[in-house]
């Protein structure tokens, strides 16, 4: 027994030696995994198309995840300077953060009326609508970052901004500054002090971003004990593109060569000629703690088939048609159909479209142009009015959609349409084969100026055409793509001279296009009405 009880207790100070030994090993591994690390968060503003052209690439290729701040109101108004949808798709899918910057990048610090209740109004439109305008293409925007980095400012009643960005459902919002390389304070706390101003490498100069710069603002950072270091990036040049010394002329841009040359020092942390080890790049909403990015939905694409002048050749496509189980948006000139005008279908015709299923709409009385200085505010609202009017009586119930004839509008002309009781109004053009808008979104920026595809040429549509547009569309993105004609030409006399008119069709051709949609379209690719799409059906 005595001999027992020695050896446990020799197994017993044996065990306990052995524990005390490894204390120093164990408390510096749990001092390893706890050592602040430096985080380096990414951030472009604006949504220019040169980060998608010149940064994306690098990023990919260095596997390395960026925060990309977009103006909605740019992107909807198809302005030059800014990506497309579905570019935002894509860097979406890379990996990269999709964050917003307002509708329009207004500084929210300047008043935008003397009433304080419209200016607070507008300023939390500005913030809310562009998130949710994100939201609706499912990028589940959790990221702001304050246009011109202006976010101090409190209004009468003492809301502020900064609760606004809150307010809206935003976890961050990202001014500009409040961090130093040379006398601190070197990096912002995870989680920051102040979610909804949390501090970033300052802009000390609109010249050229520097590699130097970059490093010392993370090297400084690392050198105090980590923490969240956050660079911010305009434009990206790319030496030998006809824009680069227009680009490099802008306000804090950077040479796509010295971008790269900054990634790849960030990608070898803690290796010769790297950033110091325990250095890490991570999206603006990965440092603040919010769930991975939910997958983005397949993207459909929507074809309308649409005819103005509610001519009679389109009435004779109706068998085929019907043939196709297709139905198409016609657009009615009501007063040209009460004066049984040359080459108009009749009511009796219209409402066999309408019978079919088709939709049927508004084209002014008289396809007058709705920017015409000549004709007066009541004029003008007279021929969209009257001619919808009309367009019930003759048995064509609650018309919906309206075409500006000439594709031509205006804020006010948008106003009268929506005003006489129409859901949308299609403009004729922004949309094309080409690009970089490929097709409109679905639901629209803009129901009262709706996109269609561009007319490329004024002669004949061919099959290769249209198939070339969908094709597009739904390779970049999905979205809506909106065909107009005018004449259907059917084989046999006087098909020459038809074809040689406006942007006409052949018959032949509209056929074996719609064949092609209900055949063999592109994934998620179908024909709609322009009703069924803005009602979502």
């Amino acid at each position: 027994m005595k001999k027992r009880w020695t050896r446990r207790l020799v197994h017993i100070l044996t065990t306990f030696a052995l524990t005390l030994s490894l204390l120093p090993l164990t408390a510096a591994v749990a001092q390893a995994q706890t050592a602040p690390a430096t985080v380096v968060s990414l951030t472009f503003n604006d949504g220019f198309t040169s980060q998608y052209d010149y940064a994306r690439p690098l990023l990919n290729a260095r596997n390395l995840d960026a925060t990309f701040y977009v103006t909605t109101g740019a992107i909807d108004k198809a302005f030059g300077c800014c990506v497309a949808y579905w570019q935002l798709d894509e860097l979406y899918r890379d990996g990269h953060e999709i964050g917003g910057m307002g509708v329009d990048r207004v500084d929210l610090t300047q008043p935008s009326s003397p009433d304080p209740v419209q200016d607070y109004n507008y300023k939390r439109a500005q913030v809310c609508d562009d998130r949710q305008r994100l939201a609706q293409f499912s990028y589940d925007p959790q990221s702001f970052a304050y246009p011109y980095g202006a976010w101090n400012y409190t209004f009468p009643d003492g809301t502020t901004v900064r609760s606004i960005v809150q307010g809206c459902g935003y976890r961050s919002g990202k001014p500009v500054g409040g961090l130093s390389a040379t006398d601190g304070p070197y990096a912002e706390t995870l989680p920051p002090q102040d979610p909804y101003a949390f501090r970033t490498v300052p802009i000390t100069s609109a010249n050229p971003v520097t590699l130097s710069s970059l490093q010392d603002s993370v090297t400084a950072a690392a050198a105090h004990g980590g923490g969240w270091v956050t660079p911010v990036f305009d434009r990206v040049c790319h030496q030998g593109s006809a824009e680069y010394a227009s680009c490099m002329s802008s306000y804090h841009p950077i040479d796509d060569a010295v971008l790269g040359s900054f990634l790849d020092w960030l990608k070898n942390a803690g290796q010769a000629g790297g950033a110091p080890a325990g250095t890490v790049v991570k999206t603006v909403r990965q440092a603040m703690g919010a769930p991975a990015q939910p997958p983005l939905p397949i993207r459909p694409t929507a074809v309308s088939i649409t005819f103005d002048d509610g001519l009679a050749s389109q009435y004779q496509f109706r068998n085929s048609l019907r043939a196709l189980s297709t139905r198409a948006t016609f657009y009615l000139n009501s007063g040209e159909i009460d004066a049984r005008s040359a080459g108009t279908m009749t009511w009796a015709q219209a409402r066999n479209l309408n019978a079919d299923g088709n939709d049927m709409g508004g084209h002014t009385a008289n396809h007058v142009d709705l920017r015409d200085q000549n004709l007066t505010q009541a004029q003008k609202t007279a021929e969209v009015c009257k001619d919808r009017q009309r367009l019930i009586q003759q048995g064509l119930p609650n018309p919906a959609s309206f075409a500006y004839p000439f594709g031509s509008f205006d804020n006010n002309a948008k106003a009268i349409v929506q005003g006489c009781g129409y859901q949308s109004g299609r403009s004729a053009g922004n949309v094309s084969v080409n690009g970089p808008r490929y097709a409109d979104s679905v639901p629209p920026a803009d129901a009262y100026a709706t996109w269609a595809l561009n007319a490329e040429n004024d002669g004949p549509i061919t099959l290769a055409y249209m198939q070339q547009a969908v094709s597009q569309a739904a390779s970049h993105g999905g979205g809506w793509v909106q065909i107009v004609f005018h004449e259907v030409c059917y084989p046999g006399t006087g098909f020459n001279t038809c074809m040689a008119g406006y942007r006409t069709v052949s018959s032949t051709v509209l056929t074996q296009f719609i064949s092609w949609m209900r055949t063999t379209p592109p994934p998620a690719a179908s024909i709609k009405t322009v009703k069924q799409v803005m009602s979502g059906t």
